[in-house]
Parts: C-alpha cells; structure tokens; sequence
C-alpha cells in the first residue's frame, strides 16, 4: 500500500500548523491593535511593536548556536529589507488609514502575492507562478474583496487616492523585500537576520511619530498588554517562523498567507469586538478558503507547482 504524502513527508503537516498559527496571531493582531489605538496613535504602536520585536530577538538570540557575525554586506541586506519589508509598509500604511478604511486597505494589500510574483521572476530568475496558483491567487482575491465589500468605502478628499496608491506601494515594497531576501539572505543565523530587519524598521520610523509634535501616548494596563502581544506574539516569534518556512517554500504560495488574516480578524471582531456576521463575511471567507484549496491542494491536476505543500 501506497504511503499517504504526510507520511512521505511528515513535516508538510508541520509546515501547514505552521501557517495556521502564523495567521492566527497575526490575523488577532488587528483587535490588540484596535485595543491599543484607544490610547496611542498607529505609528507608534507599529514603531514600538517592531522595536520590543527586535529586544525579544537581541536577547534570544544570545543562547542561540547558530548566532553569526554579520558583516558590512549581511547587515546592508538586513537593512534594505526591515527598510522594503516593514519600515515602510509600516509608515505608509499608518498614513494611509488616515483617508481609506481598513477593509479598503486590506483589498489593496492582498496584491502582495502577484507583486511577490514580479519579482521573484526578476530577481530570482524564475517563474513560480502556475496556472493553478494564478487561480488560486485570483479566487482569493475575488474572496478579499467580497469580504470587505460591506464596508463602506469612505474617504477624505483628495488624498484617498494617494493613499490608495501608498497601500499599493507597500505591497510592492514586501514583494520585492521578500524576493531580495531570498535572493541575498544566504545565513543560518535566522534570528539574527530577524532581529536587525525589526530594529532597523522601528527605529527609522520612530521619528516619524513625532512630525506632528508629540504623539498621543497614555501608558494604561491594556496599552502594555496590546504592545506585549503584538511585539512578541505577532512580531518576534512568527517573523522567526515565517523565515523558516520562506528559504524553502514557493513565496508566492506562502504570501497568500495574507489572504488567510483578514478571515481571522473578521471572526475576532466578531467574537471580541461583538461585529455582527454578514453575508458578505461568509461568502467572502470561503471564496479565499477556496483559493487557498486551489492552489495548494490540487495534486491531482497535472501542473506542477514548485512548492512543498503538493507533490
């Protein structure tokens, strides 16, 4: 009898337990951050979360047998992606959310397969996107856009679309940091790569907390928990996690990983912020469902998809 494909290679399951815990504290990131913006404003919570990120990894990694000094070319790598991967995602879109809604915002994030797509093509010399994954990417697209289609697409003036454009910006900027990574990034020190891009990212935005004069800021029980969670559990940890999985794993299947998120973040309001469920949640949440399926589980169609999660 014929092993089952976990059996031939047990750690796929690992890999998808993986994914699922990364969407999970990444996609309940959006209430604590919720929770936190009652007494700070968003740019410092996404300065302070990268920054407590990067202290948790400094000091994790003083016990790690795999610490490495890195030299002139690793730390400018390390900086061109905490720069492209989270500096300016991050600065971009605490601006952007200024004009736009979230839902609007997270439509035109969940880009971020098809720039990661580009640019693996460029910089990496190879195609990995199929047939079958543009299928996937597109249904969960479509998913992502039935799922916030309920939520009224307000704006402020002019600058909406400059804040559309900054959005998509940052989806090209992750795409091309994790194609540059990936290209570049040839170390076993991953913590150490994960710590330098975290602290790079806090500490270049951290002035742009202050343009407007001193930011709001009020130290409370609840503020502490929600800068806690973030920067350890939705930040030093999974970006670990995350990296493991990205050296050896088709990234454009991986970054659909941001198509996964909202559906978490849209059951947490429900559940913890008391939003109400709507059609739109449902069909939305299983037309990315089924994007995902599609283009990770289809094996028995004849169009190879290099990656580890079909055979």
């Amino acid at each position: 009898m014929q092993n089952t494909s976990i059996e031939k290679d047990p750690s796929r399951l690992a890999d998808f337990l993986t994914v699922g815990f990364l969407s999970t504290v990444w996609g309940l990131a959006w209430p604590f951050t919720v929770l936190g913006l009652r007494y700070t404003d968003p740019l410092v919570i996404a300065s302070v979360r990268s920054i407590i990120g990067g202290l948790v990894l400094l000091a994790w990694r003083q016990g790690n047998v795999q610490k490495e000094s890195f030299d002139r070319r690793a730390i400018w790598i390390t900086f061109v992606a905490g720069t492209c991967w989270v500096g300016i995602p991050m600065a971009l879109t605490a601006w952007a959310l200024q004009y736009i809604t979230g839902g609007l915002g997270s439509i035109l994030q969940s880009t971020t397969p098809f720039f990661v797509a580009f640019f693996a093509y460029f910089l990496l010399k190879e195609s990995q996107l199929t047939r079958v994954l543009m299928i996937g990417l597109v249904i969960g697209f479509l998913g992502i856009i039935v799922l916030f289609s309920d939520d009224p697409i307000e704006v402020s003036g002019g600058s909406a679309f400059l804040a559309g454009v900054a959005v998509l910006i940052t989806s090209a900027c992750i795409g091309f940091a994790q194609a540059f990574s990936r290209r570049y990034f040839k170390r076993r020190d991953l913590i150490g790569f994960n710590m330098y891009v975290l602290l790079f990212a806090g500490f270049e935005t951290l002035p742009f907390c202050f343009l407007g004069g001193a930011p709001r800021f009020s130290l409370t029980p609840e503020l502490a928990v929600a800068l806690l969670y973030l920067g350890i559990m939705a930040t030093a940890i999974p970006f670990v996690m995350y990296f493991k999985l990205f050296q050896r794993i088709n990234i454009v299947l991986l970054s659909m990983i941001s198509y996964v998120i909202p559906l978490v973040a849209v059951l947490a309001g429900i559940l913890w912020l008391g939003e109400r469920m709507t059609l739109a949640d449902i069909l939305g949440s299983a037309l990315v469902l089924l994007g995902v399926v599609f283009a990770t589980q289809l094996r028995h169609l004849k169009l190879k998809l290099p990656s580890r999660f079909v055979s």
